[in-house]
């Protein structure tokens, strides 16, 4: 029982998986294709009316009474059942009623997933601009929340160098760097290569770029708290704040890496970046230390 019920769920798998590899293909088929097969489809039928007319299997010119015997009348007549137009001048025999019956079919079907493109076509730029618009709501987004984070480590130094920071103050420094990491992650997820997603959109390298630069000013914001929590021998190392720092430089390091990043954007631009992100990451882990 348990072998025919694995069987049966693995048929039905593969069958999914034929199925959207079917789906797959036909959305890649773009109006050009699609005409390249109708006119083969025509041509095709019409040569198959030429060649293989016999006496019970022919195509009768109705007007003249005669069969037709020339290969323009062929594909004349398959144009004409292709498109459903049914002139009358020529009709099918024998076994070519049957051949006109699938080129019908064929016909109406090319022309419903022609329909289907068209309309395929609006949905896809009225999900461009959606899209479009969630992208950019988000960049903002994250760019607040990180601007957040350096105005909340500037609190924190302002408290300090006026000698009135408190303890639950100091504790709130983990909250902070949670957050950080969380807007990390997001960022990361945003901006990376989206490598055989189906619908996928380029982001504007110069709003990837301010939220890079954005990642390093937040850094950069971090090293300047630690250096004035460590001048004023405050107790801030905690367990959970090392660990939260290091998720965040981990990140760091895969979200600056090219191999991860749009092709857009690698060069000279991720290089400086890059470059200024490991300096300041190494100074976080000296004061760390």
């Amino acid at each position: 029982m348990w072998s025919v019920v694995t069987l049966k769920r693995t048929k039905g798998i593969n069958y999914i998986i034929k199925r959207k590899g079917f789906v797959n293909f036909i959305d890649k088929l773009n109006f050009l294709h699609i005409f390249f097969i109708w006119i083969f489809l025509i041509l095709s039928v019409g040569l198959i009316y030429y060649i293989f007319q016999n006496d019970s299997s022919f195509l009768l010119y109705v007007p003249k009474d005669i069969n037709v015997n020339e290969i323009k009348d062929a594909i004349y007549f398959s144009f004409v059942a292709a498109t459903t137009t049914g002139f009358g001048d020529i009709i099918p025999f024998g076994f070519f009623k049957i051949v006109a019956i699938f080129e019908v079919v064929f016909g109406l079907l090319l022309l419903a997933l022609v329909t289907s493109k068209l309309i395929s076509i609006k949905q896809d730029m009225i999900l461009n601009e959606l899209y479009e618009s969630s992208i950019n709501e988000r960049m903002s987004r994250i760019r607040s929340a990180l601007l957040l984070f350096r105005q909340h480590l500037d609190r924190i130094v302002t408290r300090i160098e006026e000698k009135s920071i408190t303890k639950r103050e100091i504790d709130y420094i983990q909250f902070y760097i949670s957050s950080f990491c969380d807007s990390l992650k997001e960022v990361f997820i945003l901006i990376t290569k989206k490598d055989g997603k189906d619908f996928a959109i380029d982001i504007d390298p110069v709003g990837i770029e301010l939220i890079f630069n954005s990642v390093l000013s937040s850094f950069e914001r971090l090293n300047e708290m630690i250096i004035v929590l460590n001048q004023n021998k405050i107790n801030w190392k905690t367990d959970i704040v090392l660990n939260h720092m290091n998720k965040c430089i981990s990140i760091s390091e895969n979200l600056f890496s090219e191999s991860s990043l749009p092709i857009k954007v690698t060069g000279e631009t991720i290089k400086g970046l890059n470059s200024q992100r490991k300096e300041v990451i190494r100074k976080i882990k000296n004061s760390i230390k």
